[in-house]
This record gives structure tokens, C-alpha cells and sequence, in this order.
């Protein structure tokens, strides 16, 4: 199931990262023509790392949500990946999106990734 999770992200991940770069003229976060690095596996440990640094203060330590932050842990990796892929290209959509665009600027392919199947499947 992890891999199908993973595999299935990756290519939404390239498919938001082509829309992007229509919607922009530009590749977002520098990947080379829209498309994301191809992905076998999670790097789950790295993904934590960036969790607890960026995400769980707001978020929760279980992806719980908290306040106006939205529970992230019932989401689907697709998900996930599709909303860090827009906040990264600067779009807003939501009263912390600024906050939001900050973290993901940050983010390349592979953490986003890794996060996005992180996040989903942690805290079953």
C-alpha cells in the first residue's frame, strides 16, 4: 500500500508541477520541464524531520489541526502534495497562506513527496 501511496504521488505531484509551470511560464521549484524526480520509496525519517520543524507547531503533533489550522492527518497524499506544489508557487488560497507559501518555497520535489505520504500515513 506505501508504495501504491508514494507511486500515486509522484505522479500527481508531476502532473501539479505541469500546471504550474502553464499557469506561471516558469517550472516550479526548479524542476526541469514541470516534471517531479521519479519516486520508489519515501524517505519517511526526512519527511518527520521537516514535520516537526515546519508543520506540527501549527498543525498539531499528530496532524491533528489546531485552531484555524486545518487537521492534515485525514488527507490523502495526493492531497497534500497538490496544496504544498500551489503554496510553493506563491498561490494563496486561505487565511494562512502566507504563513503556508513560506514553509513551501522551502520545499524541493522529494520533500514534498515524502511529506505528503508522511503526513498521510504516520498517524493511523
Amino acid at each position: 500500500m506505501m508504495k501504491t501511496l508514494v507511486l500515486s504521488s509522484a505522479l500527481m505531484l508531476s502532473a501539479a508541477l505541469a500546471l504550474a509551470e502553464n499557469a506561471t511560464g516558469d517550472a516550479a521549484g526548479g524542476a526541469e520541464n514541470g516534471v517531479a524526480p521519479a519516486m520508489t520509496e519515501a524517505d519517511l525519517a526526512s519527511a518527520q524531520k521537516i514535520f516537526n520543524k515546519s508543520c506540527r507547531a501549527c498543525h498539531g503533533n499528530k496532524g491533528q489541526g489546531a485552531s484555524s489550522y486545518p487537521r492534515l492527518s485525514d488527507k490523502e497524499p495526493d492531497y497534500i502534495a497538490d496544496k504544498l506544489v500551489r503554496y510553493r508557487a506563491g498561490e494563496k488560497f486561505g487565511p494562512n497562506s502566507t504563513l503556508m507559501i513560506q514553509h513551501a518555497r522551502k520545499l524541493s520535489d522529494a520533500d514534498i513527496v515524502n511529506l505528503s505520504v508522511y503526513v498521510a500515513t504516520a498517524f493511523d
